[in-house]
Parts: structure tokens; C-alpha cells; sequence
């Protein structure tokens, strides 16, 4: 299993939402685990910040699937940033994946109240479905398709063809292609989402 180490505290970190690519001094990037990332934020724009380390919780999808989420926390000159993430790969985010992000202020607790019904909400709904006859995934009959856009954990290079993680499932590019395929000749709207961003 791949990992990463911090170069300030030598903690090993196995996820990428557990660690950030910092610029350092000298132009290069380093990594660095999120505390040790957090501290250095709060120590630069001159802020008090407390870490607080959210348990997992576990919640069930559509088709009463249980998915486990991690929590993590990102101190920004913007604001703080709350994930929401699974472990679905060597401890890689290959499933549901969500974040906020607030002012500073407003603290981690206050953030999870508003992100926490929009996990349930994304959750409840069910864009594809696994054709049992023809062994597929296709879209179900409300042709809209939420999901997000990630890289291939299996891809070797950067040059791979990306994956669409729809219903916290990964979907190969050309395999979502194939789906589309029921529509051809239709006229489509392309809506590209932020993962900060509320979605009806």
C-alpha cells in the first residue's frame, strides 16, 4: 500500500484527503498530514485553531448499502474546509465524497450540521441501476446523473482516462460512455459542480 509521510511530524498518511501538497520555501512541494498542514495556516494569517478529530459515521444508501464516512478538516485563508469521504481503495477515496466549506468561525460542528443533510440527501437517490440481463450500468428514469470526476487508481500515468464515481460507485469513462449511448440524438445540458457546491 502506497503511503505518504509528513515531513514535519513523519506521520505516515495512506489517504489523500489526510494530507495536502504544500509549496515550501525553496519552490518545492512537500507533503505535509492536515494537522501539521492546519497549523502552519493558523500560524501564518495569525489565528488560535483547534483541532478536533470527527469519528466516522456510517449511513445507508438507497438500496440499504451501509457506507462508512471519514472526516477532514482544512485550515484556509478562506475559510475551513469539512470532507466527507469513503475508503473504498487501499484507503483511497473511490466512493461518496463531499465537502463544505464556512468561515473559521463558524467551527467544525457548525459546518457538519449543514453538510450531514446533504449527505443523506445525496444518499436517498438512485441515478443508475445494474442491469441484470445485460450485465450494465444504466441510468434510471429520471435521466439526470449526478457524480463526480476522479483519476483511475489503477492508471499508471497521468495521461489516463479519468472516472466518474456516480452512487459511490467508480465507473470507467468509456464504460459511462456506453450508457449515454440510449441518448443519442438528444440535446443535453452539461452542469460542472464544485464539491463545495449545494446541488438540488
Amino acid at each position: 500500500m502506497a503511503t505518504d509521510k509528513c515531513v514535519r511530524c513523519a506521520r505516515e498518511v495512506y489517504n489523500y484527503n489526510d494530507f495536502i501538497m504544500a509549496l515550501s520555501e525553496n519552490g518545492k512541494y512537500i507533503p505535509l498530514c492536515l494537522r501539521c498542514y492546519n497549523k502552519e495556516v493558523s500560524e501564518a494569517i495569525g489565528i488560535e485553531f483547534d483541532e478536533i478529530d470527527l469519528q466516522p459515521i456510517l449511513l445507508q444508501d438507497a438500496d440499504g448499502i451501509d457506507h462508512t464516512f471519514h472526516f477532514s478538516v482544512r485550515l484556509m485563508e478562506v475559510g475551513l474546509v469539512l470532507g466527507a469521504y469513503e475508503k473504498q481503495y487501499e484507503n483511497r477515496s473511490q466512493g461518496y465524497e463531499f465537502s463544505i466549506i464556512g468561515d473559521v468561525e463558524d467551527g467544525v460542528f457548525s459546518l457538519f450540521s449543514r453538510l450531514y443533510p446533504r449527505m443523506c440527501k445525496a444518499l436517498s437517490r438512485k441515478h443508475i441501476y445494474h442491469d441484470e440481463g445485460t450485465h450494465k450500468w444504466e441510468i434510471t428514469e429520471s435521466d439526470v446523473v449526478r457524480g463526480q470526476i476522479t483519476d483511475d487508481p489503477d492508471a499508471e500515468d497521468w495521461d489516463s482516462d479519468p472516472m466518474i464515481v456516480v452512487d459511490g460507485k467508480a465507473i470507467a469513462l468509456r464504460e459511462f460512455g456506453q450508457m449515454l449511448k440510449a441518448y443519442e440524438g438528444f440535446n443535453f445540458k452539461l452542469q460542472i459542480f464544485d464539491q463545495t457546491d449545494e446541488i438540488d
